[in-house]
């Protein structure tokens, strides 16, 4: 007896690098071709996506339709797809291509907590059927019987319920069992699990006042819990964030991206997180000046994320030189005065001209430099400003 899972998450599809302009979505097709790939040679007989499929409750057409395209491709190499709602993801957009793929695939999309949502599916390799909540699975080539529960993103919002009943609903959810016969029980959800370790960019919601949801309040049959929400691949007991597929924000620099793999063969079981290769990689590169920084481009195909550590004597000119010296391959730079970073903390805007305030505040949240006309703009609704206040 033998099963393969393959679990994946936190694809954010359309989304930009974190405050700032620069689309992931071109890195994000490459990856998705390569989770196919890895579905072609290692052969999961279910791959889970635990929410978080689009970056927003109305992503761009190019991110939906890359989405249907991947799972597709997916059940097309022998494996059933069940993908969940995240908080990112909108259950209503998420119910669109529904009417498409039902009863014709062997793909479940999950966007509800209350709502019936799955007719029974039957081909040459699953028998799939929905009792009490659960998905039975039975996978005929392996005569193995899975017991999935699949719980999206669980917020008050979605299930008309605050505080301690909200948390008494989750954990009974959580805590429910099958009554039907399988040989593995699996639960696929999106939250935050206490004791795991957040990157920075994922948003923690609240249950019942606290910041996470304790392991306890899972089934303890429950053979694999499969979690997505937190962006670093992590493992708490039995359940294991697979992370998110790509870096997206400065907190998620040098983490290893894949997707987890999750198998048992004649009753010896396994985990691994298998990394994406050929994938370009977001770096942070440091440098004391812009000089520096535009005399030592790296000659090879990653991005950059360029820290300058002192903007003495800056230039317009440099800045604009640095950027075309990168070109397409700066996600964003930004100016770090080196006693700032640990010792001040806070740039000391104090000692500036108004003008020049203005500008840094500008290249703060815009990362380019502001047109003169702007900041001659800014100057006179100040004046003007301080007249009506006199």
């Amino acid at each position: 007896m033998s099963l393969k899972i393959l679990h994946t998450s936190d694809w954010h599809l359309g989304r930009c690098f974190r405050e700032t302009r620069f689309d992931l979505f071109p890195v994000q097709k490459l990856i998705l071709n390569e989770i196919v790939n890895i579905v072609e040679h290692r052969g999961p007989q279910i791959v889970i996506i635990a929410g978080d499929i689009f970056d927003t409750y109305n992503p761009p057409f190019d991110a939906e339709y890359q989405f249907y395209e991947t799972i597709i491709r997916i059940v097309e190499k022998g494996s059933l797809v069940i993908a969940i709602a995240g908080n990112h993801d909108s259950p209503d957009k998420l119910s669109i291509g529904q009417p498409l793929i039902r009863g014709k695939h062997p793909i479940l999309i999950v966007n509800s907590l209350s709502e019936g949502f799955v007719r029974d599916y039957e081909d040459d390799r699953f028998i799939i059927s929905v009792e009490e909540g659960f998905f039975k699975i039975r996978i005929k080539d392996e005569s193995v019987t899975v017991a999935l529960k699949a719980v999206p993103y669980p917020s008050e919002a979605r299930l008309s319920l605050s505080g301690e009943e909200f948390a008494e609903a989750l954990k009974k959810n959580f805590q429910s069992e099958p009554q039907f016969t399988c040989d593995y029980f699996v639960i696929a959800s999106h939250l935050f699990l206490s004791g795991a370790i957040k990157s920075g960019s994922e948003r923690i919601f609240q249950i019942g006042g606290a910041d996470s949801i304790p392991l306890e309040y899972f089934s303890q049959r429950a053979d694999y819990i499969a979690l997505g929400h937190l962006h670093k691949y992590q493992c708490i007991g039995n359940a294991t964030y697979s992370g998110s597929i790509y870096t997206f924000d400065m907190g998620e620099i040098g983490q290893n991206k894949g997707v987890c793999l999750w198998e048992e063969n004649n009753s010896e079981r396994k985990i691994q997180l298998i990394d994406f290769t050929g994938i370009p990689q977001i770096r942070k590169l440091e440098f004391p000046t812009l000089e520096e920084a535009i005399n030592n481009v790296p000659d090879d195909q990653s991005y950059y994320y360029v820290v300058i550590r002192s903007s003495v004597n800056y230039r317009p000119d440099l800045l604009e030189r640095m950027i075309k010296a990168y070109g397409d391959r700066l996600v964003n730079w930004r100016f770090e005065s080196m006693e700032s970073s640990e010792e001040q903390g806070f740039i000391d805007i104090t000692k500036m001209d108004e003008d020049e305030r203005f500008r840094e505040y500008y290249r703060s949240k815009n990362h380019s430099e502001p047109d003169e006309d702007l900041v001659r703009l800014f100057l006179e609704c100040l004046e003007e400003a301080r007249n009506v206040t006199n």
